[in-house]
């Protein structure tokens, strides 16, 4: 074959609109299949193309077979993925595992990708590269960052006993009884820190105080009306608790008090079981949560919602002004609130 076919209406439409609009390559054999048709040789078109003249004759060959649609890219299989579905399972596998149980010869307590790589062409089989593995693991939805420390999970074994105690000693006081949860939590005139905007290069600065100070602040909450009661005192010890104890005496005058607390030391004390057990404050009832559940005290919610809108980034001049702060937020929280906030 020296030149190709006359190319039909139709083709020679196509041909020229390859030549304006298909990419690289393709554009060039349309130019190719037009010069051939004008009567120029293989081994011109081969100068001007810069191609041998077998690839020349080729998608001429082509293009006498299949027309335009020939002078296109067949598809092609191209190279096996590195990292396939049985590769992708077994990184996966590895992931889930601790580095010793792999039986490398490095000694160490996190997978990196090069130990990962490694671990992979060891059990594969096959070379796989670095860059496929790490790839592999951000498309999985995997980065690469510190982790935190946690506290342990523990449960007390006794849990669902002191729960149902509780339940019962409600129950047995009647709807007449008061009800309350009652915590401790301590206020500082030394700024919490929270998240806050910024402008980007301009980091907020929080003043501190140079001396710090702190109180304590014992709070109960009455969770069928949501009435709070407070008393801010200098300590979190058993004197103070027990001087918690008797203002809420003075609060709720009459009737059974049912008071539920966490297990903090000022709790459990000798001092304090010694002043339950007098005659004149038998109705006030003290139960203790299981341990190492304090998320079931609704009182928690009370002091974050505290100190999110009093105490975060916020230098107050004295003790003085901080207190009278907080008592303005208790004053403003309404029994309706503060058992939204409960839950």
């Amino acid at each position: 074959m020296i030149y190709v076919r006359d190319p039909e209406d139709e083709e020679l439409l196509e041909l020229k609109h390859m030549t304006r609009h298909a990419i690289g390559r393709i554009s060039q054999r349309a130019q190719m299949v037009l010069l051939s048709a004008q009567r120029r040789s293989v081994p011109e078109l081969a100068t001007i193309f810069d191609l041998h003249p077998a690839s020349v004759r080729c998608w001429l060959r082509r293009f006498e077979r299949e027309g335009p649609p020939g002078l296109y890219d067949a598809p092609r299989t191209g190279r096996p993925r590195e990292m396939d579905d049985t590769t992708e399972q077994r990184l996966l596998r590895l992931l889930a595992h601790d580095p010793y149980e792999a039986q490398l010869q490095e000694v160490a307590t996190t997978w990196t990708v090069a130990m990962l790589t490694l671990a992979l062409i060891l059990r594969g089989g096959h070379y796989i590269s670095r860059a496929t593995v790490r790839t592999t693991l951000h498309r999985l939805g995997l980065r690469w960052g510190r982790p935190r420390l946690a506290m342990p999970r523990k449960v007390d074994p006794d849990k669902a006993r002191k729960q149902w105690q509780i339940a019962e000693a409600v129950q047995a006081a009647g709807p007449a009884a008061t009800i309350l949860y009652a915590d401790e939590s301590r206020i500082a005139l030394l700024p919490l820190v929270r998240s806050l905007w910024q402008w980007v290069g301009q980091q907020v600065r929080i003043p501190t105080p140079g001396t710090n100070d702190t109180r304590s602040v014992f709070g109960a909450l009455e969770i069928r009306t949501g009435q709070w009661t407070y008393l801010v005192r200098q300590q979190m010890r058993k004197e103070d608790f027990i001087a918690f104890l008797e203002h809420l005496l003075m609060v709720y005058r009459t009737g059974t008090i049912i008071l539920i607390v966490d297990n903090y030391s000022s709790h459990t004390a000798g001092a304090v079981r010694a002043w339950l057990a007098l005659p004149e404050h038998e109705r006030l009832q003290l139960h203790r949560l299981p341990t190492h559940c304090s998320h079931l005290n609704p009182v928690e919610p009370i002091w974050l919602q505290l100190k999110a809108k009093v105490a975060a980034n916020r230098l107050y001049g004295s003790m003085r002004q901080l207190l009278s702060t907080m008592d303005l937020f208790f004053e403003e929280m309404t029994p309706e609130q503060a058992l939204q906030w409960a839950g």
